[in-house]
């Protein structure tokens, strides 16, 4: 649990609420105008590899809190509540 998570776990839950009413809404649907940009399907691949957040802002020569923004980017727009259902979920949509 992250300092923030401990401090304002409200803001956990209300994120966590938010994304699971999106999924809910669009559960079985291929999103057809769900895209990735060309830097969301890079860190997606990256985190299919097995990188973390640090490890793919050294690769990508971008602060950890950037990729953290681009997982959380991505997340919403696949529906997604992990990064290995972000991975699936991209291949299965043909966006990697």
């Amino acid at each position: 649990m992250t300092l923030s998570e401990q401090i304002f776990p409200e803001l956990s839950r209300d994120e966590d609420r938010a994304l699971a009413r999106r999924a809910s809404e669009l559960a079985g649907i291929q999103h057809p105008n769900a895209s990735l940009s060309a830097r969301e399907r890079i860190i997606v691949l990256l985190m299919g590899n097995g990188l973390s957040n640090k490890e793919i802002a050294r690769e990508l020569t971008i602060a950890p809190e950037t990729v953290k923004s681009h997982a959380k980017s991505i997340f919403w727009k696949l529906t997604v509540r992990s990064r290995a259902q972000a991975v699936y979920r991209a291949a299965a949509l043909g966006f990697i």
